[in-house]
């Protein structure tokens, strides 16, 4: 089996140092940290392209070889980006990470198409700061390659259940609040969407007519 690995993410970075010489490859998968460094490659010599923390398009890749990735969420209003802010936000403390296949369709929107499938699952807390979360992706993306890769070829895929609902993925303008907005809610809600802006995203700022306050890490105490 030989494979590719396409990530450039440190926690992702992570993920491939434990798999990569999982004992189902018949030799140690090869690391590409750019588009760039993939296309040096024939594809159709590979099995299978793993990518971790990736967010770009691969249409035409997808055409190419079988490809798979990890996904935040389990409802599939959150396949549109930014799905760990979004969940924070929502009120959700525990969701799904998930293996999906990239598929390709010249009919569908971005993203919407590449969480259609998945095969392996496991729990993901979102509580905590970001780097928090990391860390627990790490691990849980370590989990999920490893049974895919212990399982393939006989990987048994399953639909995801699509929803009408559409969240649109945050901007770097959504970041900024004016005082009169946070002044509106409480310090939990304060410190879920700071925590879940800490870098590397844009932090929560705070405008008025002095400057603008950055919180790049922040601290909650339940009474």
């Amino acid at each position: 089996m030989k494979t590719l690995f396409l990530a450039y993410r440190s926690w992702s970075l992570e993920v491939y140092d434990h798999i990569k010489n999982n004992c189902n490859l018949t030799q140690q998968m090869i690391l590409c940290k750019s588009l760039e460094e993939l296309e040096c490659f024939k594809l159709e010599d590979f099995d299978l392209l793993i990518t971790c923390g990736w967010s770009d398009e691969l249409e035409e890749i997808t055409k190419r070889i079988l490809t798979i990735g990890v996904h935040c969420a389990e409802l599939d209003r959150y396949s549109y980006g930014t799905p760990i802010q979004l969940q924070i936000l929502d009120g959700i403390s525990f969701t799904k990470h998930r293996i999906f296949k990239f598929t390709s369709s010249q009919n569908s929107s971005r993203a919407h198409t590449h969480t259609r499938e998945y095969s392996h699952e496991v729990d993901l807390d979102l509580s905590g700061g970001i780097d928090q979360i990391f860390r627990q992706l790490t691990a849980t993306s370590v989990h999920l390659f490893n049974l895919f890769l212990n399982d393939f070829p006989y990987v048994v895929w399953k639909k995801w259940p699509v929803e009408s609902i559409k969240t649109n993925a945050r901007t770097p303008e959504d970041s900024v609040f004016s005082m009169k907005t946070i002044s509106k809610k409480s310090t939990k809600e304060i410190y879920d969407i700071a925590r879940c802006l800490e870098s590397p995203y844009p932090n929560m700022c705070i405008e008025d007519d002095f400057g603008y306050l950055y919180i790049e890490k922040v601290r909650f105490v339940k009474k």
